[in-house]
């Protein structure tokens, strides 16, 4: 059989398929290289020249991009796709007068395309300014009424300081303390305590000169239970959003620090401008209910956040009179372990905000951080370590002594316990099987703290003789042990805001070992790795 011309229409379709498997793919580098063989055998062929110029833009070569693509068109070609790349690399380019006018005629030709309106939106305010972008988000928003859109346009209002003027679903609100908003609105809160201390010292390290140590008792915020009424709050979000447009949250309202979060974490928070925020609320389906309690929010599904931020409130909590009555809020996507800890805690009823919604209460009744427990902060922030993130003794003591109440300790304690985690993504013992071999020869069981229900992993404490572990939020349980348990913990160098757990545990009447890699970092959640023989030598000498 001969094989098919160069030039006939199946060998062409063919060439294209090849193409667009390898561009689908993410094969961008072998695709360009295939361009260039091609393109001068077809230099006609207008698909030809706008897959090449495509390819650029992918791989950000944006002036070759715009350069084939100008070439397409003057070849002839309709395909508004030719037009879009040519807009999109003139954007990228910071060309903002063609890209406004090229992707003008992109979104005339592609009115489905929520990239190209947007980008044409955002292109005209800064090619011509707001007022010429208001009539072509007009145009743009008639033929597509598309929620991005809307916020899109949303955040060009919002960064000219124009507030007044946002479109349905996205809301300006500034950012107030609900102690400050409830004192403005003429209200008192419903419980007010003490502050809540957090004690910080720098833990000391086997094998290394017990030198003069940091230690300092941190305050926190003054606890508070309050019923917000008409409050909207969504799904894994620290937000609170109250029917005067006002967003309220104690740790973003913080005055010495609340202007250090990064709120990427938020998906609500679009945009933030001083003490004002823009919320894209209209993503949400909002669900209304009659009253709750509020314990959802920021990476709640974490066990470390989980915990310190949300399960220690409960201690105040409960002082609100209505507590005892209404049901709990928590995030739909909760480990087993986190909601079986509730239980054992109180015995409300649970409710979920389903991922990607909203509940509005009636009723909502809140309560106040016990210190500012960021999640993320700015690169150029100036917090202390000892003010990010604190684990408080008086909310600690209240859950151990809650939790034992329902689980007495056992007569016997001879377990020797390794906490791996192996399966884990982050922070991970590089040197792992080597230690997991040496102790699981000197008679300790390896154990995977995310496999146990949360009973099991109390009753595996309070029958823990020895517990060696590397750093994670699973030692948080640790408070459940018997006060003469051997704790030994494998940790980084720097050792990061680990002196808020060495000072809670020490307060409750614990003593620990920390046991420190030899590699230098600057990252919390780096990897690393322990000597095998300082280890050994540490449970030698722990054990004489």
């Amino acid at each position: 059989m001969e094989p098919e011309p160069a030039d006939s229409p199946d060998y062409v379709q063919k060439i294209r398929e090849s193409l667009k498997i390898l561009v689908d793919g993410g094969g961008l580098l072998n695709a360009r290289e295939l361009l260039k063989t091609l393109r001068p055998a077809f230099p006609e062929d207008t698909w030809l020249a706008t897959m090449e110029a495509y390819v650029h833009l992918r791989l950000g070569s944006n002036e070759q991009a715009a350069e084939v693509a100008a070439e397409a068109l003057s070849l002839g070609s309709d395909d508004p796709m030719a037009v879009l790349v040519l807009g999109t690399a003139h954007r990228n380019r910071g060309r903002h007068v063609q890209a406004a006018e090229v992707l003008l005629d992109a979104h005339r030709r592609l009115p489905g395309r929520v990239d190209a309106a947007c980008m044409l939106v955002e292109e005209t305010a800064a090619a011509h300014g707001l007022e010429r972008a208001r009539s072509i988000y007009d145009e743009v928003f008639d033929r597509l009424p598309d929620h991005s859109v809307a916020i899109c346009w949303a955040k060009l209002l919002f960064e000219a300081g124009v507030d007044g003027e946002m479109p349905v679903g996205a809301v300006s609100a500034p950012v107030m303390s609900v102690p400050a908003w409830t004192a403005q609105a003429g209200s008192t809160l419903d419980f007010i305590g003490p502050r809540e201390n957090t004690p910080v010292e720098t833990p000391p390290v086997f094998g290394e000169p017990d030198a003069a140590r940091f230690k300092v008792s941190v305050p926190g915020y003054i606890r508070y239970a309050s019923t917000l009424r008409g409050a909207t709050i969504f799904a894994k979000s620290g937000i609170v959003l109250m029917p005067d447009g006002v967003a309220l949250n104690d740790t973003i309202a913080d005055e010495r620090f609340g202007r250090f979060l990064d709120l990427r974490h938020d998906k609500t928070v679009v945009r933030r401008r001083g003490e004002r925020l823009l919320l894209d609320v209209g993503q949400y389906p909002v669900t209304e209910i009659e009253a709750g309690v509020m314990l959802s929010g920021w990476v709640s599904e974490h066990f470390g956040h989980w915990v310190p931020e949300y399960l220690c409130r409960v201690s105040y909590l409960e002082r609100h009179p209505l507590f005892a009555e209404l049901p709990i809020i928590v995030d739909s996507d909760m480990p087993a372990q986190h909601l079986e800890y509730l239980s054992l805690l109180v015995p409300n009823r649970i409710v979920q905000i389903p991922a990607g919604e909203a509940l509005r209460c009636g009723e909502l009744v809140v309560a106040s951080p016990s210190t500012f427990f960021p999640v993320h902060l700015t690169p150029d922030h100036n917090v202390p370590p000892q003010n990010q993130g604190g684990l408080p003794t008086d909310g600690f003591r209240f859950l151990q002594n809650r939790v034992l109440q329902h689980m007495p300790a056992p007569s016997s304690r001879r377990r020797k316990l390794y906490l791996s985690r192996k399966s884990r993504t982050w922070r991970n013992l590089v040197n792992e099987d080597a230690i997991s071999d040496a102790l699981a020869a000197r008679g300790f069981e390896i154990l995977f703290p995310e496999d146990l229900s949360f009973e099991e992993q109390v009753k595996m404490y309070q029958a823990a003789k020895v517990v060696v572990a590397p750093n994670g939020s699973s030692l948080l349980n640790a408070i459940f042990a018997p006060k003469d348990m051997t704790l030994v913990i494998l940790s980084q160098r720097g050792l990061f805001n680990w002196g808020t757990y060495y000072g809670l545990m020490r307060e409750l009447g614990y003593d620990l070992t920390f046991l420190c890699g030899d590699e230098e970092t600057d990252q919390k959640h780096a990897n690393y790795s322990i000597p095998l023989p300082r280890l050994i030598a540490a449970l030698e000498a722990l054990s004489a």
